[in-house]
Formats: structure tokens, sequence, C-alpha cells
């Protein structure tokens, strides 16, 4: 039984779509149900539906999900809330979204005049052969436009072809995407994205590469200014920090490329920006993790634990008041319009340094190589002895290596390229959640102390990070073996010749390579 999902370019009557029915068939379409609406249109911000072939629409009394891929329709009581996804009611709506984006939130894309229709191809007999679906759309006075499925039943696939044959007769065509529907509706699909892809040249000067990349990485921090401000979901933040943090690397990291007093100052200014958002971030992160806490501890520490959350979320507030105030200020958009001309591609260009003319695929390979050696080096000198301080320094190291890999991803075949950085990412997990479990047993210590009020919330707040502090710290304890275990993965003989391999050794010095080696 296999559906057809079309996308109609008119508004298409089922008296219309009845009269495309060959007589001789003797079939006959009724139309079960129809139901006219306001609504909305959403999607998150990088497009997590638009980008996976589905529609979302909100209307007053729940939502309705749309799947162009195989016609599936979902649908759930209850007004939309405006949270993120993680946090909405569940149902089979949100379910399915959380699968997709949990940590964001759906946005309004248009208001939309919509009409729903149910109906049925039957037989003389009036026997069930084949039903439809479709949600007409349309913005304002303009003419509605539509998606729908037609799904034969079982033993009926003759019927299903005769009623696609007419709904092709009255326009409509297959659809796997939301894109014919978006265009017709005069909408803009989304386009942002937290990681182009950015396409660099093996022989063009490193210095042109990296202004490119400091441009690129700086216009995805701008692009989530306005979600920051409106506070629309945690995501915005993360991204925004994530494309700073890259460009302070990218400044420290390619060494020569530019002037190295300029460098340094610039590294100062992104450093500051970093800090604006620093608090924000840390709270973002431990109320995200709410449902965690929860499950680790017993439940007589919850009464604690809504104690502890009340406190961060007061915080929060404050916190989220001070970073709308320094990104809406005339300082911080001076800055930022600073940055933009000092990493323009013209006039005003960062200046450049004694290695801004080398090609960038042998700067790339040279660069990523000597990154690798020195993770293999600093992984040598660990053991189970070693501070979490030292297990932090490595995280560090790993992270440069992953940029650097990123940054020059597109100058290398993509099947080596794309399988180191995974084999990468695998360790970074261990690390980072090694490195978090040990964060969040000092912040823990830190709020306890700092936390306001005594009394009555005292004693159950501080049962409550008690207990989530020792099964952190078990939990870290189990986390350590599984950083050696995949260091050992990740700096073996097998990965130690993929990469002598895809960034040529031979450019590298005798010492550097028996270092590799060893």
């Amino acid at each position: 039984m296999e559906s057809f999902v079309y996308h109609l370019p008119a508004s298409v009557s089922a008296e219309r779509l009845g009269r495309q029915l060959p007589e001789e068939s003797g079939l006959e379409l009724r139309l079960d149900h129809q139901v006219g609406r306001e609504g909305l249109l959403l999607d998150t911000f990088d497009g997590a539906l638009y980008n996976s072939g589905k529609i979302l629409f909100s209307f007053d009394e729940g939502l309705l999900l749309f799947d162009l891929h195989d016609g599936r329709v979902l649908e759930q009581a209850g007004p939309f809330a405006g949270t993120v996804i993680g946090d909405m009611v569940k149902g089979p709506v949100v379910d399915l979204l959380a699968e997709l984006a949990p940590l964001r939130a759906p946005l309004p894309v248009a208001s939309l005049r919509l009409r729903r229709e149910e109906g049925r191809l039957v037989d003389d007999e009036g026997k069930t052969l084949v039903r439809f679906y479709q949600m007409m759309c349309g913005r304002g006075q303009g003419r509605m436009v539509g998606v729908g499925c037609s799904l034969p039943l079982r033993g009926y696939e003759e019927a299903g072809e005769v009623l696609r044959l007419a709904l092709q007769r009255c326009g409509a065509v297959p659809c796997g995407d939301g894109k014919e529907m978006y265009e017709a509706l005069k909408l803009s699909p989304p386009v942002y994205q937290a990681k182009p892809e950015i396409v660099l040249h093996g022989e063009a000067p490193v210095g042109d590469s990296a202004l490119l990349l400091l441009r690129t990485f700086l216009q995805v921090a701008r692009a989530n200014e306005g979600g920051i401000v409106a506070d629309s979901d945690s995501e915005f933040l993360h991204d925004y920090r994530v494309a700073l943090r890259k460009i302070r690397s990218l400044l420290s990291l390619f060494a020569g490329v530019f002037d190295a007093a300029a460098t340094d100052s610039l590294k100062g200014q992104l450093a500051d920006l970093m800090r604006t958002t620093n608090g924000l971030r840390d709270l973002d992160v431990y109320l995200l993790r709410r449902g965690d806490y929860h499950a680790l501890v017993p439940p007589s520490a919850h009464p604690g634990l809504k104690l502890l959350f009340d406190e961060l979320l007061g915080r929060r507030h404050e916190e989220q008041r001070r970073v709308n105030l320094a990104l809406t200020g005339k300082a911080y958009k001076r800055k930022m319009a600073a940055l933009a001309r000092t990493f323009s591609a013209g006039r005003g260009a960062l200046k450049p340094g004694p290695l801004a003319t080398e090609a960038s695929r042998p700067f790339a390979a040279r660069l990523i190589l000597k990154r690798y050696r020195r993770v293999c080096k600093v992984a040598r000198a660990l053991d189970e002895t070693t501070p979490d301080e030292g297990i932090h320094r490595l995280r560090i190291h790993c992270k440069k290596l992953r940029y650097l890999m990123e940054f020059f991803s597109s100058l290398f075949p993509p099947a080596e390229i794309k399988g180191v950085i995974r084999s990468l990412k695998q360790l970074q997990d261990c690390l980072g959640t090694f490195n978090d479990l040990s964060v969040q047993q000092n912040f823990l210590a830190t709020l306890l102390a700092s936390a306001h009020g005594g009394g009555a919330r005292a004693v159950p707040l501080a049962y409550a990070v008690g207990a989530l502090t020792a099964m952190l710290a078990s939990l870290q304890a189990r986390e350590r073996g599984r950083v050696f275990d995949s260091l050992a993965l990740f700096c073996g003989e097998d990965n130690r010749l993929i990469f002598a391999e895809l960034f040529d050794s031979r450019q590298e010095d005798d010492e550097d390579t028996r270092l590799l080696q060893q």
C-alpha cells in the first residue's frame, strides 16, 4: 500500500477532483470532513522541520504535523506552549519533534488560513477503496495551496492509481519536502546553519582562507543575537558562543598568518565578549539537566532539588537581563561592526603575518598533524592518578584539533576526514562528560555556600546537593575508565597511520615522524 504524497499549486475542490475520475470506473469521491480555521506555521530557527520534510501547524485546540515523505499525520490536543520542545507536554507530535530538536523552540513562520479536508474514494456499492487527506493553506487574501496524501487500502492499489491520476490532472505533483509550499506562499525557507559548509581551495593563500572562516563564524554568531535577546531557547546562546570560540581558536591556532599584535588584541576583545555570557550559559546548562538530576537522586531529595532549581532560575533571570542590556547596547554593536570590518576581504582586513601567503592545504596538513602529535604526547603522560585538571587540559587540546579538522575539512577526501573527526568526537564525548561531572560538583559546592536564605530551606537544599554530589562523583569515577579506553583507540597504531597518510607526514622532519610513531 504505497501512499501518494502531493503538493497542490492551487485550491482544488472535491467536486472538481471528482470530475476527473473516469465515468466507466464507477468510482465516487466523498468528502467526509472539512473544517476551516486560522493557525500558525511553525519551525525551529535552524529549520529542523523544513529540512526533515515535515510541516507543523498550531491551532487553538492543538498541534498537527504532516510528514511530506510518507504522508503521516499526527495530532496532539492542547495549545502551543511557546517553549522548547523538550519541555512541551508529551504526545505524538512532541515525541516526534523531540527526536529532531529537543532543545529548540518551535517559532512562528507565518499566520495562515487553513482548510483541512478528509475523504474517501468509494465504489458503486459505497465500499471504501482509498482514503485521502489534504491541508490547504493561504496567507492573507492570497490563493490557497496545499499538501495532501492518498492511501489505497490493501488490495485496492488500482483504485489508488486512478485517484493519483485524477489528482495529477488537477495539478498535483509528488512532494518530498516543503519547498513548493513555501514558494507558493511566498515564504523564505530557513537558511541558518550552525555549522555552515565552507569550501576552501587547497592552493589559495591561507590568509584568504582564514578570513573567509572568520567572516562566516562571525555571521553565525550575529544570526543568534535576536534569539538570545528574545530568550526563545538556549541553543541561540550556545551557537553564538561556539561561533565566537571558533574565531578565537582560529586566531590562536593560525600563528603567523596574521600580525601578532593585532591577533592578541582581537583575542582579548573576543574573550571580553565571551565573558558577557559566561554566567548565563552556565545556568542554562544546569537547568537543562533538571530531569537527569531528578533521576539520579532518591525522591526524598526532590524537594531540595526544587529549591536548587528555584535558586538557579532566579539567578538566570538576572543574568538574562544583564546579557540583554549588553547585546542591545551601542557599545556592543560598535564592537561587532568593527570585527566585521576587520575580517572583511577588502580594505581594512586584518594585517597579514609572515605565513599568510602559504598554500592552505599544506598549512592545514602540517598544523593538524602537529596538533594530533600533541594530543598523543599529552595522553601518554596520563594515568589513573592524573588530577582532573590534567584530563581537562587534554580535552582542550582535543577541541583545538577538532576545530582544525573542521576548518579545513573541504581540503581532504570527505570519507577519510569525516572518519577521523568521528573518532575524535567519540573521545571528546568521554572527555566532555568527565569534565562536566567534575565541574558540576564544584559548582554545586559553590552554589550551596552562596545560596540565598537559610532556616527551613537549608536542610533539604543541603541534603539534595549532598546526594547529587555523591552520585556525580560515582559517575565521574566510572567515566575516567572510559576516557582511557577511548584514548587507547584514538592514539593507537591504526589511527596514527591514518593521520600520517591523510595529512602527509612526509612534509615533517624526522624527529616529528619518530614522535608520531612512538
